[in-house]
């Protein structure tokens, strides 16, 4: 069987777009499903709530005891949008340790890096357990199609999930993230009347645009989120706000607006809850509206993607010890523990399918995601194939100090 490079498999990954929306993953999940053949794997197993949306499963027992680990990773990436690309997006070049490409950390390179563990740990004798790699659509936006979909129907019945987002804040690999931050999606939403702009100077005229803008300035400034306590010590441990994000709204040149809605998330920690981040708003909001008398409320989007739930695995459950283990043998130390700062598709096998999942154990940089010349270290991807290794056999095993050595260079890749 010819051998399978971990690096030329996430080029080939990367050269096949997938930019969600509009959300197409067909092709790329064909792509994957000939490299399994290629490593000698079984085909996954299809779930669909749409055929241009699938997601996929693949199995492999290991043997009778042991625990079910699942390695995930999304198939789509963010659209190139607006960002000035200097390199094309889709050519997987390669420039010294750089691998550029649109999803090359986010996070194409880790399920490469996945695909190849997986082949390893199959054909290693491990004796114990069961590994799983379950590749999602529609993560970037909502995971209607993807993640939800799946934690809802297909039964994973694990006993942890490790997500391949990429986990480095400022080097590769330099936090061990075991929190997943949620997500609160509002609007801020000034209302008026639509009216002749020319007439803005008449007593009672008011402009929504205006006044949706003052909250905006108001919510940036004066917002105060309660914070739970950081009972672990974790880093990262804030939650954040981010308004202004789009003004939605308005006819144009000549028309006062007479509704203004301003996109506004927060990103969650454990222990927040909905009812007090909405009175935080209110609090804001309602002083401004006493101030001025503009008009305002806010909503929250609808469901489900209004509120998206953080997650957490404790420091010394079995997956957090894995992982650490797996950190100290391919990388040489295990990192500090931390927040990641993003939200993933650990909301769905966490608070859905009640599994404890950590949210980003992967190559690459969580800044260089989602802009203009997304690249991801090569040897990082290298060494992200070692470190799924170790992870799985030392969790499928069993425990930390169970785990079965496998070696890094068996199965079918170079």
């Amino acid at each position: 069987m010819t051998p399978v490079d971990v690096v030329e498999l996430a080029q080939r990954l990367i050269r096949v777009p997938s930019p969600n929306p509009p959300g197409d993953e067909q092709a790329v999940a064909s792509l994957v499903q000939d490299a399994l053949r290629e490593l000698g794997l079984p085909q996954a197993t299809l779930i669909a709530l749409d055929p241009r949306r699938p997601n996929l499963l693949l199995t492999v027992d290991l043997g009778p005891g042991g625990r079910h680990l699942v390695l995930s990773g999304h198939l789509d990436t963010k659209p190139v949008g607006d960002a000035p690309w200097t390199v094309d997006p889709w050519a997987a070049d390669i420039d010294g340790d750089r691998l550029y490409g649109l999803g090359s950390a986010d996070m194409k390179a880790a399920i490469a890096a996945m695909l190849l563990a997986a082949a390893r740990v199959a054909s290693s004798g491990l004796g114990r357990g069961r590994l799983s790699v379950l590749l999602t659509a529609d993560e970037e936006d909502g995971a209607a199609y993807g993640a939800h979909h799946v934690a809802s129907t297909a039964g994973l019945a694990a006993d942890g999930v490790v997500i391949g987002e990429p986990g480095g804040l400022h080097t590769d690999f330099d936090r061990l993230h075991l929190v997943s931050r949620g997500i609160a999606r509002l609007r801020l939403v000034a209302t008026g009347r639509q009216g002749h702009s020319s007439l803005s100077g008449e007593p009672g005229t008011r402009n929504a645009g205006i006044d949706a803008a003052r909250a905006v300035v108001a919510v940036a400034d004066e917002l105060a989120l309660v914070t739970p306590p950081n009972n672990d010590r974790l880093l990262g441990w804030e939650p954040t706000t981010n308004t202004a994000m789009a003004f939605r709204g308005g006819v144009g040149y000549g028309v006062l607006p007479g509704v203004m809605a301003v996109d506004t998330e927060v990103r969650l920690l454990p222990g927040m809850r909905r009812e007090e981040v909405e009175a935080s708003f209110d609090r804001v909001t309602g002083e401004l509206r006493r101030r001025t008398g503009a008009e305002l409320r806010v909503e929250f989007d609808e469901s489900p993607n209004d509120w998206l739930p953080p997650t957490s695995v404790a420091s010394t459950h079995p997956l957090a010890l894995a992982a650490a283990a797996a950190h100290e043998a391919a990388l040489g130390s295990a990192p500090p523990l931390s927040v990641f700062p993003g939200t993933t598709d650990a909301t769905w096998f966490a608070t859905t399918a009640g599994i404890p999942t950590l949210p980003a154990v992967g190559p690459g940089l969580l800044r260089r995601c989602h802009g203009a010349d997304e690249w991801v270290s090569v040897a990082a991807v290298r060494q992200s194939m070692d470190l799924y290794t170790h992870l799985a056999s030392s969790f499928c095993g069993g425990g930390p100090d169970e785990a079965v050595t496998v070696d890094a260079g068996s199965a079918q890749e170079r």
